[in-house]
């Protein structure tokens, strides 16, 4: 999907692997959270609607279940 390294000026950066897109952790605002999850969040976004590949997460299946308490 990406890969991650640091930028020329000591940020980080986030690459796609099948086009030109970057993504710099430096450009988001840290008072809505990490900006390293930021980023990583716009790349993935970026991977499912210009190149139609999905999230490394996988959800839970449903019938999972829940562990009983002790």
């Amino acid at each position: 999907m990406y890969k991650i390294s640091r930028s020329k000026t000591g940020g980080v950066l986030f690459e796609c692997k099948r086009c030109a897109h970057t993504e710099r952790v430096n450009e988001f605002d840290d008072r809505q959270g990490s900006c390293r999850t930021q980023a990583a969040r716009a790349m993935q976004s970026h991977s499912r609607e210009k190149h139609g590949v999905g999230s490394v997460l996988k959800p839970i299946s449903a019938n999972y279940g829940v562990m009983e308490q002790w």
